[in-house]
Formats: C-alpha cells, structure tokens, sequence
C-alpha cells in the first residue's frame, strides 16, 4: 500500500477530517486509520478493521492509545520489514520520533492516563484530531529523526539480530499461525518487545487483538449511533455492548482475549513476562542468555491458538 501522498495533505486539513470521522465512527485507533487512509486516496477497509480492537489501550485494557498504535500500524505499512537503517528495521526509528511526539504533547502513551476519570472521553478528541497530522510529520521527516540514543540503540539492534538468527518476530509468529492475507505483510513489524522494544503491551498480545479485528470489526458509519453511544458514556451505561457501535463486537473479543492473556500469564506487559528492560544491554544479556525467545514463542503460540477457538466457535 502506498502513502507517498499522504504527508501532502496540510495538518489542518487532517486534523479538520479526523473529526468528522470520528464523530461518524465512534472510536480512536479505526478513526485515525480511516483518516490517514482518506488522506492517501486508499480505501483498504481491512486496515481499518484490523485496528478495531485497538481502541481503549489494545484489547481495551487501558494501554497504548489507538492514536499511537494505529499509525504505527501504517508506518510498518510504509516502511516493511526489509528496509533496515543501523541494523533495525526502519519503522523502529519513526516509531521512536512518534512515541516522543505523542509524550510531549500528551504526556503518556497510556489510554487509561488520557481519559482519566471522565465519564465522556473529551480528551480522546484532541488526540484523535491530532494523531494523523503527527504521523504526517514522521513520514515526511527527511531520513527520520534519529530520538533514540546510542545506547538504546545498540541493545535494540542485539536483540533484533538474536531475533533475526531464530527466525522469530513476537507479532508476526501470531499473525502466521492464523495464515492472515499477505497484506499484513509488514502492519505489525512495530510491534515487537512490547511495542517498539518499550516493554508495553506484549505483542504477541496486540496482534491477536489485530486478527481479532479483521475476524469481527464491522464498519461504523452512523453519526446518530456514535451520538447515542457518547450519551450512553456520560450516563455510564452499557455504552460498548456489540450492538451499540458495530466496532464494539471486535473490541469486546480483544478485551475477552487481553483478559485470558493476563491470567494465563498474569500480566499483559512485556517488560513484567521478560523481567528485561530492552533498553539496557544488561536487559537484553540477560533475555538471551536466559533464552526468552522459547517463551515468547510459547506465548504468541498460545495467543494464536486461543484467537483461532475463538473465531471457530463465533462461526
């Protein structure tokens, strides 16, 4: 897929369409996709399926916000997995610059600190609005810029080419279990060590809530259901019940999926099921040596095999 046009469209204009998808659709992760995708003249509705149990921190666990996670989804697009810079995949850099965008602007990268105790999510609003025009920025920064120190780098860097020897990918050992299509070819390669190396959600986790997505999401397109929806929250009602909004059946099963995740393996973060922080090369010795690979294999087996009972006994 290609998004050569994408960073063309002024940051207004982006933001301007951002709202108005997400006043048609209701969440965060598939509005910011629909509007980078509109901004590309692509229309690819499996894209925006495939983020439709990102919405409320993947799986709706209160994690990574759908306006990070949904980019990072199109950068993986752009970039593939086969252009490498410094011996890391490209998307790793731009993912970096746009995780200390986001911080900065919003001062985490967690759902459940953005939305905070509202009843309503009006500050999910101003990052919906603002999620794609931050994209735009990284795709057309010239090289990318290069936020990650020297450091991080080179542990980063060991623990990919360990990954690269054993043949294994955290996401991608989900996603080819379940035989996706081949156009993901590329969508998850920022997921890896928690999201980046981050250590956040585990991403064997994020792509079986992806699957999920393209398994059940639906596409919304009702500004009086997504309206209805809205008051439902500020009441607190029911508001994420399936037949509320038509995202809400493939959030609900990559809830289900994030809450058998956590007792299986008792929690959903990577750093906390390594007990290595990627960051350090300590952390990343230590990983090897220990051979954390086996288990995280483990893992995305078992995250695959739970995804696929669950579309069987959906069918």
């Amino acid at each position: 897929m290609s998004v050569e046009a994408f960073p063309t469209v002024s940051p207004e204009q982006l933001r301007q369409r951002s709202v108005r998808n997400l006043l048609r659709m209701g969440h965060c992760a598939l509005t910011v996709m629909r509007t980078m995708l509109d901004a590309s003249d692509t229309e690819a509705n499996w894209l925006v399926l495939l983020t439709a149990g990102l919405p409320g921190g993947i799986g709706n666990t209160g994690g990574e916000c759908g306006g990070l996670t949904a980019p990072l989804v199109l950068m993986g697009l752009r970039h593939r997995r086969g252009e490498i810079a410094d011996g890391l995949p490209v998307v790793v850099d731009a993912g970096h610059d746009l995780l200390q965008r986001f911080r900065d602007r919003h001062g985490t990268t967690d759902c459940r600190q953005i939305l905070g105790h509202a009843r309503a999510p009006l500050r999910c609003v101003g990052v919906v609005r603002e999620a794609p025009a931050m994209c735009a920025q990284c795709l057309a920064a010239p090289g990318g810029r290069q936020v990650i120190s020297p450091e991080r780098r080179a542990a980063y860097r060991e623990l990919y080419q360990h990954w690269q020897q054993r043949g294994f990918h955290c996401a991608d050992a989900v996603l080819a279990e379940l035989e996706t299509p081949d156009e993901l070819d590329g969508a998850a390669t920022a997921f890896m060590g928690g999201t980046l190396f981050e250590g956040m959600t585990c991403s064997a986790l994020t792509a079986g809530v992806m699957a999920l997505g393209l398994a059940f999401g639906e596409i919304e397109d009702s500004r009086r259901r997504v309206a209805r929806m809205l008051a439902m929250m500020a009441l607190r009602r029911d508001a994420l019940a399936d037949d509320v909004n038509r995202f809400n059946r493939a959030m609900n099963h990559g809830h289900d999926l994030a809450a058998w995740f956590e007792r299986q393996f008792g929690s959903s973060q990577c750093r906390a099921l390594t007990g290595c922080d990627f960051a350090t090369a300590e952390g990343v010795h230590a990983y090897i040596e220990h051979d954390g690979t086996t288990e995280c294999a483990r893992i995305a087996r078992l995250v695959a095999e739970r995804v696929a009972e669950s579309i069987a006994q959906a069918s």
